[in-house]
């Protein structure tokens, strides 16, 4: 028997046996060719993160982010802390509390890639507000109200005899004499410190209670006292010693516009205290953060009974340079597709994609076609398209019935309106084979 005749026969035991099986393992052993086939035919596509993003990366606490995502590819798209399973392209809005890295994973056909961003939290400078007491002048046994307001902190405590505190709050203290309570602010290796003080009087004891008998007895009864001249009663009062300022103090005194300064006192002896502008009645030690427009005398006046005493202070505040410019906003990067890039037949939509811009709120998108009737693009002629408000960075088309030519760019507009310079024109066509009616558009 030679090889052809070999070959017919092994041939011919197949088909003898093919015969002989039961339809269903025909029909199940044809399904498993056809698979077999198409997967040799049309391999699973690659597992890819084209972009991961978050607009604005550096946020205030409280405020938005927006994470961006396109990836192609892949069966299971996740994105952690706190999102789980997400679709292979979108957006969504995040406010984490402190600066998160945010982890994509994308995975498929036992592949697996994985794309980080991170949304920064600006920290709040530590700022003591403000810190007095309510009176700041009690008798023995009465009580007094702390109050505080303190920004930027993970740590506050009063002494004496308080501890640690919320940053913000007022306090019931009663001391039995007069008491300095200190504040100290702390976050990290910063620290500040403010102080007020609660003057406890003394209750006089009535004239009578401080006449013992003996004293009584020895005085002579007045009718038995010899006339004398009417005395003016200033002659008779003892001097009394007016208030003394110990200290009055702004750090820094000298601020730009739109800075503060703490403006800080001691006082000794008054029965009253005023600062004026702005702060009015206050406690004989204590400390005010400030926030002055313009440069500003601040006048301490304290009083008793034997009169009033005053001391200023100037905190000068410096007009900022008028040759200095707000920030400005960069131009966006484009992603693509890349100038020059050809579609295939098979394509029927095109994605613009860029890069995030720190401090943009959201992105123009101008898209310009050629007309080769004319010769010209659109924009020279009866004007492009211009697309503004895209939150995310990506924008989504879907090609023009007899337009094979086309170019793109982009710019960034930030909260004030601000826009960044454009980008230059990127390039990109595709054969004239489609038929699209209108412009398709989607935001991601």
């Amino acid at each position: 028997m030679d090889k052809k005749d070999s070959k017919k026969s092994a041939l011919d035991h197949f088909k003898a046996l093919w015969n002989s099986l039961p339809e269903v393992i025909k029909l199940v052993g044809t399904i498993l060719g056809i698979a077999i086939a198409l997967k040799a035919l049309f391999p699973a596509a690659a597992v890819g993160i084209d972009s991961f993003d978050a607009g604005p990366e550096v946020i205030e606490p409280g405020e938005l982010s927006t994470l961006s995502w396109e990836v192609s590819g892949a069966t299971n798209v996740t994105i952690e802390p706190g999102l789980g399973a997400v679709n292979s392209g979108g957006s969504l809005s995040v406010s984490p509390s402190e600066t998160t890295t945010y982890k994509l994973v994308a995975s498929g056909d036992g592949e697996e890639k994985i794309a980080t961003c991170t949304v920064t939290i600006e920290e709040e400078d530590l700022l003591i507000s403000s810190f007095d007491a309510s009176p700041d002048s009690i008798r023995s046994g009465e009580s007094a109200v702390l109050n505080w307001h303190v920004a930027g902190v993970s740590n506050v405590t009063i002494e004496p005899d308080v501890g640690t505190v919320e940053p913000t709050g007022t306090l019931n203290v009663s001391p039995s004499d007069t008491t300095s309570y200190k504040l100290t602010a702390s976050k990290d290796d910063k620290e500040d410190v403010a102080y007020c003080t609660v003057t406890v009087e003394e209750n006089p004891l009535s004239p009578k209670e401080n006449m013992t008998s003996a004293e009584e007895n020895v005085l002579p009864p007045a009718e038995n006292l010899p006339a004398q001249e009417e005395e003016s009663p200033s002659e008779n009062m003892p001097s009394e010693d007016l208030p003394s300022i110990v200290s009055f103090n702004a750090d820094p005194d000298v601020i730009a516009k739109g800075e503060s300064s703490n403006l800080t006192w001691s006082v000794s002896e008054a029965t009253e205290i005023s600062i004026d502008p702005g702060i009015g009645t206050a406690s004989l030690t204590g400390s005010q953060r400030i926030f002055p427009e313009e440069t500003t005398t601040f006048t301490l006046t304290a009083t008793n009974e034997a009169g009033s005493i005053s001391a200023t202070k100037i905190v000068y505040v410096e007009e900022p340079s008028t040759s200095t410019s707000s920030v400005v906003i960069t131009t966006p990067e484009q992603v693509s597709p890349v100038s020059g890039e050809v579609f295939d037949n098979s394509t029927t939509q095109a994605a613009l994609k860029w890069k995030t811009v720190s401090g943009a709120v959201n992105y123009t998108v101008e898209i310009d076609s050629y007309d080769s009737n004319t010769g010209v693009w659109l924009s020279e002629a009866s004007g492009s398209r211009v697309v503004p408000g895209i939150s995310g960075t990506s924008y989504s088309l879907e090609f023009l019935e007899g337009t094979g030519q086309y170019r793109w760019r982009i710019w960034a507009v930030s909260s004030e309106g601000r826009e960044s310079d454009k980008s230059g024109w990127w390039n990109f066509s595709y054969p004239l084979n489609l038929s699209t009616e209108t412009w398709e558009t989607s935001f991601t």
